[in-house]
């Protein structure tokens, strides 16, 4: 409601009787508008807090007080809307602003958009986590290789779905292996030897992540 184009939030809530009376008896029980309210209510200014009240919904400095029972709603439109797209915290704050009030809104906002899914997956984190440490450049070929399993493959006539992939640091040379996708530890070490050590040796080091089947038996396998 609150996110699209700038219109008096009044003569929308006049046009939704149902929610124009939800805000009114909210008023009553909210604890940051409560008092305020029934002091207008009965007639009372109360200039000094900048509060009004016009066609029975409290304003603050002319913009919408959101009961807390609203704001939840208030915050997912703004924030997610096609012409919000997700905005950080600040920027959802200020679209909130032109609009409505409540105390606290930058907290609560915030709170709320730590707990976005789609901001958390997609958004990057800009936290500091360190340096990059450059791998050491090899000096002459399979001295140095990587070696990572590439799935998700069309089955072939031999029913191989996966592609052991081993690559040479220094020249760039790969060689792929066909291979199934639940390949143990023990075969993948046969392979290793198969197409990489019986022609170049055994190399210096291995670059490859924590894949199970290339740890433990594979890792005694290379020691040894």
């Amino acid at each position: 409601m609150l996110s699209r184009p700038i219109i008096n939030a009044s003569t929308i809530l006049k046009h939704n009787s149902v929610l124009h009376e939800s805000y009114i008896k909210q008023y009553a029980q909210d604890i940051d508008f409560k008092d305020v309210y029934a002091t207008l209510s009965h007639g009372k200014q109360v200039e000094e807090l900048d509060y009004h009240v016009k066609d029975q919904l409290l304003y603050h400095l002319e913009k919408l007080c959101i009961p807390q029972t609203k704001r939840v709603n208030i915050i997912r439109e703004t924030h997610t809307s096609l012409i919000s797209g997700h905005f950080c915290v600040s920027k959802t704050v200020a679209q909130l602003q032109r609009f409505c009030y409540w105390p606290r809104m930058h907290e609560i906002v915030s709170s709320y958009i730590k707990g976005c899914t789609m901001c958390a997956k997609s958004k990057p984190n800009n936290r500091k986590l360190g340096s990059y440490t450059p791998l050491p450049v090899p000096s002459r070929p399979w001295e140095s290789v990587s070696m990572d399993f590439i799935g998700g493959l069309p089955k072939s006539r031999k029913c191989h779905d996966y592609l052991y992939v081993i690559v040479d640091r220094f020249s760039k040379m790969c060689i792929l292996i066909p291979c199934n996708k639940h390949i143990t530890t023990e075969q993948t070490t046969k392979l290793f030897l198969q197409h990489v050590w019986v022609y170049f040796g055994l190399p210096t080091s291995i670059i490859s992540n924590q894949d199970y089947r290339f740890v433990g038996r594979f890792g005694q396998v290379y020691g040894s």
